[in-house]
């Protein structure tokens, strides 16, 4: 089902669809009582993680989506994560904590659509950066001790 765009619309609707297409995740966020400078702040920090937090009408984001199984039910905030599919997330999801603010409602991630739990549960993933330095260090940690180990017996034994 194809609803008809107002003509003055349809430059909101293609811009969105856009972003759809740049992006790798999608979440709809509840902004709800968050203040102008609060606002402000999320829009920075998404933007610094390699996003973008776009507010627009949520019969207008359903027809660009092309999704109707999405929560889109009262003011929405729409976050589109382009340079990866987490980092951006990340930064909601920090910034909700800190604040104590509800956050995610649903999102999509490809084709699939997720629920607030899936949503929020991708956000915690680690990046792609932070878990190989991890896995780096991990692996050098029982060189690392085994070299400072030696050093300290040949210490002892001169």
């Amino acid at each position: 089902m194809t609803k008809r765009v107002n003509p003055a619309k349809a430059s909101i609707v293609e811009n969105l669809k856009n972003l759809l297409s740049q992006s790798k995740s999608v979440a709809i966020v509840d902004y709800k009582g968050l203040k102008v400078s609060q606002a402000t702040q999320l829009r920075n920090l998404v933007k610094k993680a390699g996003g973008q937090v776009v507010i627009a009408k949520n019969t207008l984001f359903k027809i660009a989506s092309g999704k109707s199984d999405l929560d889109l039910s009262g003011a929405n905030a729409f976050v589109f994560a382009i340079s990866d599919e987490i980092t951006p997330l990340k930064a909601v999801a920090d910034f909700a904590k800190k604040n104590q603010l509800p956050v995610f409602k649903s999102g999509f991630y490809g084709d699939r659509v997720l629920t607030a739990a899936e949503i929020t549960d991708l956000s915690g993933t680690p990046d792609a950066k932070t878990s190989a330095s991890k896995l780096v260090y991990i692996l050098n940690w029982n060189i690392i001790k085994l070299v400072r180990t030696l050093k300290e017996v040949s210490l002892k034994h001169v």
